[in-house]
């Protein structure tokens, strides 16, 4: 772990992308998730609704992140192994 390592090319700009991929993914399926059950359970008020969704929206960013965290932990440890492989 403490031997030459080397990071990808462009690994930070990936990362950049998918984290913000990932903030609009969770936004977006927060929204969505929000105006289902917010139909489902029958809430008329604009102000119910608007709250709902933004309550939504903020708990779904956390999973993004994390999404995007998991992923890229993954990444990185199949690379280190394959470097270990090669060298």
């Amino acid at each position: 772990m403490t031997g030459k390592r080397r990071t990808r090319p462009g690994a930070r700009l990936f990362l950049g992308a998918a984290l913000l991929g990932g903030t609009l993914a969770a936004l977006f399926a927060g929204s969505i998730l929000a105006d289902a059950l917010l139909d489902l359970f029958g809430a008329r008020s604009p102000m119910v609704r608007l709250g709902g969704k933004a309550l939504a929206m903020v708990c779904a960013l956390p999973a993004g992140f994390y999404f995007v965290e998991r992923w890229f932990i993954r990444r990185s440890s199949r690379g280190e192994e394959e470097g270990e492989k090669e060298g």
